[in-house]
Order: structure tokens, then C-alpha cells, then sequence
């Protein structure tokens, strides 16, 4: 059943329509691979463009959003023309309304479905590509797809299951690129000829064997291409948090205040005591604390910012406590990152300094 009706939906989204269709008209024809998956308008369960306010001027306007009969908001899907290869701006576009409706769940329908989660099951700042699904007839995926995201058999158990297992497969296919490489690199010849001379001891003394492994050289090659370069990062799972290193426990005091400060909470004091002494404002503050001395989130971002990009995430990555949310001169409410460690910590330690500040660093 469920291959069938996958079977029918690539008839509807791909293999009966024109290549140049237009985006109104595709749309029709997604409201009818809706009703295939059982989701129908008349009952509420699909919401189509529908506008949602957001803080007090902005509102929002995804193609769909599935409700159930409960009418709570299932997952959103956003479609663009089948002409047109989904690229990153149709992403994040489709990433904003996820994470503005606070949904873990989000499909991007066009040349083929693409299936994103944003949630703790992945430790990403953006939502996870799990599926790209390509519109073949008879295609495991397919059927998959329409298991998974039916009416009928909807279960956020089910797609919990499906991400933990789709998150694994990713996984394993960038470990097997990172263990490659090893392999590959010039330096594991060394490894390989400690290996060849430990399996002749028992026969050779270990002079005449390095004397012979001294002479040879060692090409390791790979038959298959695919797995030659870079590890394949999607949308960036595997970028892993900077954190305070287990084997780097330096603690900091600032100004002689006694207080010995961990690598996070250093920062977001040492910002306080500077906000403190000198009120600025917030861009101000931004140029001062750059972005680039933490890496990737920054050392200091707006709190309404980091509330919907975090908005799927219990961790978000930054002090979000009643009493560590910082406004600056200009009224802005900011966050200080909490992802910090030995390869950043010293830009702030630095920085500090030039600002005037007195900081101890306590092994």
C-alpha cells in the first residue's frame, strides 16, 4: 500500500507535470499528493499558506503546515518549483518557519523531497538533512516517506526512530571517509612498516628487517573514489561544540575578586564587569567582543535571536538564566556563548587584558 501510494505521488510531483510548471500550480498538485498521505483541508489538517504573527510587526507565511485533529502544528513543508535545484536559501527559509513554530519536522518538496530535523538528537546549530528521497517509482525511500508522514500512521515515535537511525547511517558514512584518510595519509606508512617488521621478528633480526624496510616504499590506494577527501558533513551534524576540555582545568579570577571562574563563566563575567564599568550598546559591544573569538556562534548574540534559532533545542548554547541575560545601553536583552575551551579561551584572556582587565589563570 504504501509503495503504491508513492508510486502515485511521483506521478503527481514529478512524472505528470510540465518542467517548467509554475509554483501556484505545483502547489496544486502537492495538495493532492496531501490527500494520497490522507491529510485533508475540509477536516483542518492542512493549513495552506497560512500567516503567523510574529513579535509585534512580523509575520510568517509557509506554503503548508499539517495539523492534527487536535489542531497542533505537525511539521511545515515548504515547496519551490521542480526547475529549480533546492539549494541552501530554499533551506533556510525552510529552517526560519521551522524554527519560528518551534517544529522539529520540515519538508522541502521540488525536484525531490528533502526531509530536515532540528532537535537534540542532533548537535547542530541547523536542522539535519535525513532524507533526500528522489522521484523514482518503486523507491524504498518512498515508501518509507509515505509511512512516515501518512495520516494514518503519523507517530512522532516513528520519526524519532527513523531520525536516530538516519543520524547513525550518516554518521558511519563520515567515519568510514575520516578512517580512509588515515589510512591513506602518508604517515601511516610508518604505522604499516611497524606492523611488517613485528610480523618478521620471529624470523629476522630487527637490524636486517629495517635495513630491507628502510629500502622499500609502501603505496596504499583506495578502488573506491567516493570516499577520497573531505568527510562528507552534512548541514554540519558532526561540528561539535567547543567545551571546557576535561584535561584543561584552568580556572581565572578576575580583578583579584577570589572567585575561581570556569572557561564559560569566565566569559560571561568578564562581559558583565565590562558592561558594568562601561555601558554601550549593543553593536558597540559586538565589535568589541567579535564573533570570531569564540569560532562559529559568537561570544555574544541578541536573546530573541538565540531563542528561535535554539528554539528546537534544550541546550541553546548560551547562559539563558532570569539572571544572566545582559542589556546593554541601548536596551538590547543579549546572551553570552557558553561553548568554550582550550582552543578559544585565550582570545578572551587577551582581550580582557587589553580592556584593562586583571585576569589570573589558576591551574
Amino acid at each position: 500500500m504504501n509503495n503504491e501510494k508513492w508510486n502515485e505521488i511521483c506521478f503527481l510531483l514529478s512524472e505528470n507535470i510540465r518542467s517548467d510548471i509554475s509554483e501556484s500550480d505545483f502547489e496544486k498538485n502537492v495538495i493532492q499528493a496531501l490527500r494520497v498521505l490522507d491529510w485533508k483541508e475540509y477536516l483542518g489538517d492542512i493549513q495552506i499558506r497560512p500567516s503567523f504573527q510574529i513579535g509585534a510587526s512580523n509575520r510568517i507565511t509557509p506554503d503548508f503546515v499539517i495539523n492534527s485533529s487536535e489542531k497542533r502544528n505537525l511539521f511545515v513543508i515548504e515547496i519551490k518549483q521542480p526547475n529549480l535545484p533546492l539549494n541552501t536559501n530554499f533551506q533556510q527559509q525552510l529552517f526560519s518557519y521551522m524554527r519560528q513554530l518551534r517544529l522539529q519536522y520540515g519538508i522541502l518538496i521540488g525536484q525531490v523531497i528533502q526531509v530536515f530535523y532540528d532537535g537534540d538528537l542532533a548537535n547542530h546549530d541547523d536542522p539535519v538533512l535525513l532524507e533526500t528521497i528522489e522521484f523514482e517509482q518503486n523507491n524504498p525511500k518512498g515508501a518509507k516517506f509515505v509511512e512516515l508522514f501518512s495520516k494514518e500512521s503519523f507517530s512522532f515515535e516513528s520519526l524519532k526512530s527513523f531520525t536516530i537511525n538516519s543520524l547513525k547511517k550518516i554518521n558511519r558514512r563520515t567515519d568510514k571517509k575520516i578512517l580512509a584518510q588515515k589510512i591513506l595519509s602518508a604517515d601511516y606508512e610508518k604505522e604499516v612498516k611497524k606492523l611488517i617488521k613485528q610480523d618478521f621478528l620471529n624470523q629476522y633480526d630487527s637490524e636486517l628487517i629495517d635495513s630491507v624496510l628502510n629500502e622499500i616504499s609502501i603505496n596504499i590506494s583506495n578502488q573506491n573514489q567516493e570516499i577520497i577527501g573531505q568527510p562528507e558533513i552534512q548541514s554540519g551534524i558532526f561540528e561539535k561544540p567547543v567545551t571546557n576540555s576535561s584535561r584543561d582545568k584552568t580556572k581565572y579570577i578576575i580583578n583579584g575578586t577570589g572567585q575561581k571562574l570556569g572557561k564559560n563563566r569566565f566569559v560571561l563575567e568578564l562581559v558583565r564587569a565590562y558592561l558594568r564599568n562601561k555601558p554601550t550598546d549593543f553593536m558597540s559591544l559586538k565589535n568589541i567582543f567579535r564573533d570570531d573569538f569564540q569560532g562559529s556562534i559568537g561570544v555574544i548574540n541578541r536573546l530573541d535571536h538565540v531563542e528561535t534559532k535554539y528554539a528546537n533545542k534544550s541546550d541553546k548554547r548560551h547562559f539563558t538564566g532570569k539572571d544572566e541575560i545582559l542589556t546593554s545601553s541601548d536596551h538590547v536583552k543579549f546572551v553570552v556563548s557558553t561553548q568554550w575551551g582550550k582552543g578559544n579561551i585565550d582570545n578572551i584572556v587577551s582581550l580582557g587584558r587589553k580592556l584593562g582587565f586583571k585576569i589570573e589563570e589558576i591551574e
